[in-house]
């Protein structure tokens, strides 16, 4: 066994204060490594192989965070030095230094010194006007072992052949393995608990071998090799964080999506690069950077899609039916109307899911999470246009926000912090209140659930990495910060997949995945009287009640025609999708990636998911009178229209507007 595994099979998930931390001279130095999300709000820790991915795949991201105050530890796997040597390597990482010294907005000043991570050296440069930036080196050689394009690099060899290393160039000559390199990321994601890593992405399907410059859909076997490898580590180390996967090359066959603002920042960051990299420029003067390809690249940012994206359904105040989901090739908000048969983008850039709500004048509204964790939120108004985005002030989230299905209107999401904030919507404007703190939770997952009680108090479950199911309750039925303290309710260990819901005749049903055997499972409230907000131990629950249907995601959850309670799962992606309705459990469609939305409209149930393959194709069930009549496949959403949530304008104190675009209808 590799010293670096065998450090962490031994210490995995225990603080940066051993041998997974970064040590200097034998002290560990754990106060400006890693700082806590209290001084920075975002952490990212982000992953690229070479010299000037980040500055051109990544931004304007990695720009909004250090913007907001944010700490950034950007590590990079290769030399960079194209078989050139040291002086080049060396060029080429005085210009990222440069770069990120303008993003900051200090002087181009760094303190250089050696990091270890287990066995391993790795060059380490701290901004000397900002230390919560900091690059690392791992200088993993980087000739092609070949020809050039079609042949294997060291880190593409090592990642796909099994016995094959990659050597280092610097002071410090060391040897990875694919198993090292795995290792190695994930003790610095241990070590550093970011609250989102960024990398480049895994999902090019395409041989290294086969890979060629300019080809459409094609990249670099390093982005490739780098992202698997970091995918890898995400699997064994375990936090609180987002993960945001950035597409390479073939951002320069998508529609620009970037404004003004967003694009000289990043144009002017690259160029203070490539005055370092004499593959570009020798310099300031008359250098033309960026040109060619990168040209395209600065105009552009677009993620990682795993063609999972799950939808929501609503009826529209006409009667028709509307679908909301995040483009998968646009990376924005989308309507598809079904008296219009078409998709509208409502703008934004997320990497994530929308989520979805009534507000409590009936229409429909959502939201979405920017690139460091803000909440936005648009509403429809009456007239059907839309409101535009707002932000929803406080916490930073690591995960997209919950909110109620039915009954009273409200969210709940675990922010940066590890801590679980509320939010609903106050006012005749239906502006959204600024986060606010539950009862502290060791632990929580992110996976959620909110609904209300037979008294309209809000009802919220959680589910702890340990596999713990709690909740936790208001009490009383006013938008106030009083609520009970959590309770466990005793199930078998559960890995999420929530979901609640109240049954019409008063008792809440709740949703979870089964941790052993990912089967889903039903549990009912036994026991639902006014008098137990100030006492949730009082609330029994019956035994939870498998339904015998492995599945992934979060299951739908709502009412059917009957007024009885109803729910539907995915089995797998790109497997069944399950319907379950008085305790039976009916397989309705094949061939489903997302997971589903149902919702009753004009008297008839109608369910919707995302087809498995490409493009982004939705399916919609219908059934009337208890007969499925129909199926309708609904057309990929358009290929632009994302755009900033940067806001434009006050709507509240404490509220930002990025404005309505008049055309939006």
């Amino acid at each position: 066994m590799s010293p670096i595994l065998a450090c962490l099979t031994t210490v995995t998930r225990l603080a940066w204060l051993c041998c997974v931390g970064i040590i200097i001279s034998g002290t560990v130095h754990a106060t400006t490594t890693n700082p806590s999300v209290q001084q920075c709000n975002n952490k990212d820790l982000v992953f690229v192989a070479h010299l000037d991915d980040d500055l051109l795949f990544m931004n304007p991201d990695i720009a909004a965070n250090i913007n907001d105050g944010g700490c950034v530890l950007t590590v990079y796997l290769t030399a960079s030095d194209r078989g050139r040597g040291e002086d080049y390597m060396r060029g080429r990482e005085r210009g990222v230094r440069a770069a990120y010294a303008y993003l900051a907005n200090v002087p181009d000043l760094w303190t250089e010194d050696t990091a270890a991570v287990g066995a391993y050296h790795l060059a380490r440069f701290t901004l000397t006007g900002n230390s919560k930036i900091q690059l690392l080196a791992m200088r993993l050689k980087d000739p092609w072992l070949g020809k050039g394009w079609g042949s294997l690099t060291p880190l593409s060899r090592a990642e796909s052949i099994a016995g094959y290393t990659a050597d280092t160039l610097g002071a410090s000559h060391e040897t990875y393995g694919r198993a090292d390199l795995v290792a190695t990321l994930a003790s610095l994601i241990e070590g550093y608990r970011p609250t989102t890593i960024r990398h480049m992405d895994d999902t090019i399907d395409i041989p290294y071998t086969k890979l060629c410059w300019r080809c459409a859909g094609h990249g670099h076997p390093d982005h490739i090799a780098s992202a698997r490898l970091v995918r890898d580590a995400i699997k064994i180390a375990h936090g609180n964080y987002a993960e945001v996967g950035y597409i390479g090359y073939p951002t320069q066959e998508r529609q620009a999506n970037l404004d003004k603002q967003e694009i000289n920042r990043k144009t002017e960051a690259f160029r203070r690069y490539a005055w370092k990299d004499v593959h570009y420029c020798s310099g300031p003067l008359n250098c033309k950077e960026p040109a060619g390809p990168a040209a395209s690249w600065v105009g552009r940012a677009y993620y990682v899609s795993r063609g999972d994206t799950t939808p929501s359904l609503f009826a529209d105040r006409k009667g028709g039916m509307l679908i909301l989901a995040t483009g998968e090739d646009n990376d924005a908000a989308n309507v598809w109307n079904s008296r219009a048969q078409d998709w509208r983008s409502l703008g934004g850039r997320t990497a994530d899911p929308l989520a979805s709500f009534t507000y409590p004048d009936t229409t429909v509204g959502f939201f979405v999470r920017d690139a460091i964790g803000g909440i936005w939120v648009n509403k429809q108004n009456l007239d059907e246009t839309w409101r535009g985005w707002r932000s929803i002030p406080g916490a930073r989230c690591s995960r997209i926000p919950t909110a109620t299905a039915q009954g009273r209107t409200a969210a709940v999401a675990l922010a940066n912090d590890g801590l679980l904030y509320w939010t609903a919507p106050t006012g005749t404007e239906n502006n959204w209140a600024p986060w606010r703190p539950l009862p502290p939770l060791h632990q929580p997952t992110g996976d959620l659930a909110i609904t209300t009680d037979a008294a309209n108090r809000l009802v919220i479950f959680a589910a702890t990495t340990t596999g713990k199911l709690l909740f936790v309750q208001q009490t009383n039925d006013e938008d106030t910060g009083l609520w009970s303290a959590w309770t466990e309710i005793h199930v078998p260990p559960t890995d999420g997949g929530l979901a609640a819901i109240r049954d019409p005749r008063g008792p809440i049903v709740v949703y979870l995945r089964n941790r052993t055997n990912n089967h889903l499972l039903r549990m009912t409230q036994a026991r639902n009287t006014q008098d137990l907000a100030s006492h949730p131990s009082a609330v029994l629950w019956n035994e939870a009640a498998d339904l015998g249907i492995e599945f992934v995601g979060k299951p739908a959850v709502d009412l059917n025609e009957h007024g009885a309670i109803i729910a539907a799962a995915l089995e797998r992606q790109g497997g069944a999708l399950w319907l379950f309705e008085d305790a039976h459990a009916q397989k309705i469609a094949a061939n489903i990636s997302s997971s589903p939305a149902l919702r009753v409209i004009n008297g008839a149930l109608y369910i919707v998911a995302r087809n498995a393959g490409k493009p982004q194709i939705y399916q919609i069930l219908e059934r009337r009178q208890n007969i499925w009549t129909s199926t309708l496949s609904v057309a990929a959403p358009p290929q632009g229209g994302g755009s900033s949530f940067a806001p434009l304008a006050a709507a509240a104190p404490g509220i930002a507007v990025a404005g309505r675009d008049p055309a939006l209808k």
